[in-house]
């Protein structure tokens, strides 16, 4: 299996998405405390925050994927140059 380093962006984008998961439960925690009732702005706000953290999970996957896939295609080139090289 290729080694691959973590890069810039999915540093950041772990810290953020991290952030946002603590912070966005936080306060609908703490509107939730405050009011004692669900209201629909409560279940709008619970939903968006899910998708926010829905959102976040692909965009890793597909960082993820495009770098299997960069590494696969550079193998691909490879392996090409060296058949060609042998005619």
């Amino acid at each position: 299996m290729a080694k691959t380093r973590i890069s810039t962006f999915e540093i950041v984008l772990l810290i953020v998405g991290i952030g946002v998961a603590v912070l966005g439960f936080n306060l609908i925690n703490q509107v939730y405390s405050a009011e004692a009732k669900i209201s629909w702005l409560m279940i709008i706000a619970i939903f968006n925050w899910l998708m926010l953290m829905v959102l976040f999970v692909s965009l890793s996957l597909a960082v993820d994927i495009s770098k299997k896939h960069l590494i696969e295609t550079e193998k691909m080139v490879e392996l090409l140059e060296q058949k060609k090289g042998k005619k």
